[in-house]
């Protein structure tokens, strides 16, 4: 069989794969969709890895059409995102990229994917994110009037509880993008395909400056969130800022505190995880400062340099 009629008949195979899975969803009344949504990647990643992005359209747009024909409306829009994302991160694959840049793409595809995936599908069904935002206040409102909390109707306001529901999701869509990224490595080198190594997460270390300009736009979010702004445009794009600004931060403070835990009271993975989970939710206010010198006061650098004697020193 020549490399031709190769490439044919595997991209045939994915196609048939990717159908079946849409059959199979939707014969059990989307039960495994949640499941299926890091399972739609796989096979376009691993024709694309393996033929390169030019090769790969083709087969991208048979699973289009073929989404058409045996997906759920629901299915359509995640089943056409997700074989898009893993077209790109097999070609990012195939031309040997740094694998740190495709996983950052991964998971901004899988975000932004998330964001408009949701909001197409809400126009479709006809459901008012504007109401369910609405219950959504209410009911933290009379949460906190039984508690005998008052003050949170400002706090809680329905522009404030928007912002955050479309930051969830495409939180939720990232950390998507990095289960797929992971999974998706690790099928492929079950199946023998040449890629490397996947870097650990303490290799990923944005610039110094990430961390100043992260710190700046907390402190920007937390002025604006004492004192609105006049401009309600300019407030609502100020405080969505501020907040992704504020997560990030916070996520790297508590990396840094469970690799604390780590290297200085040398404690195990479970019970680090424990007692990091207990400490966050006790001290979730000053993790995006511990994260800031994490990230910009050489704390990244004190942390490595221990690990790596600490290795060496085989403890």
């Amino acid at each position: 069989m020549d490399s031709k009629t190769q490439k044919i008949t595997f991209g045939a195979m994915i196609i048939a794969i990717f159908g079946v899975l849409l059959l199979l969803n939707r014969q059990t009344g989307g039960m495994f969709e949640g499941f299926f949504i890091f399972v739609f990647p796989i096979p376009m990643v691993a024709y694309s890895a393996k033929h390169g992005l030019k090769s790969s359209l083709p087969v991208f747009v048979c699973t289009v059409l073929i989404s058409f024909l045996c997906g759920t409306p629901t299915s359509i829009f995640y089943a056409i995102s997700e074989s898009l994302i893993g077209m790109v991160f097999g070609a990012r694959i195939y031309g040997k990229k740094d694998m740190r840049h495709t996983l950052f793409i991964v998971v901004v595809m899988s975000a932004a994917l998330e964001l408009v995936s949701t909001l197409a599908l809400a126009s479709l069904f006809g459901i008012d994110l504007n109401a369910d935002i609405a219950e959504m206040q209410k009911m933290l409102n009379t949460v906190a009037a039984q508690a005998g909390v008052t003050g949170l109707e400002d706090i809680f306001s329905a522009d404030y509880l928007r912002r955050i529901y479309v930051i969830s999701i495409g939180f939720v869509g990232a950390l998507e993008g990095v289960a797929v990224y992971y999974l998706s490595l690790a099928i492929l080198r079950k199946l023998r395909y040449p890629i490397p190594k996947a870097e650990p997460l303490f290799d990923y270390y944005p610039h110094k400056a990430v961390g100043i300009v992260c710190l700046l736009l907390t402190f920007l979010y937390q002025y604006t969130f004492a004192k609105p702004l006049s401009n309600e445009v300019l407030q609502n794009i100020v405080q969505s800022v501020g907040i992704c600004a504020t997560l990030f931060l916070s996520f790297f403070g508590y990396y840094a505190l469970v690799l604390a835990l780590r290297i200085y009271l040398r404690l195990s993975a479970i019970l680090g995880a424990i007692i990091s989970v207990v400490l966050f939710m006790l001290f979730s206010a000053f993790l995006p400062y511990l994260g800031f010198f994490y990230l910009s006061m050489g704390l990244h650098e004190h942390m490595a340099e221990t690990l790596a004697e600490r290795q060496k020193q085989g403890g």
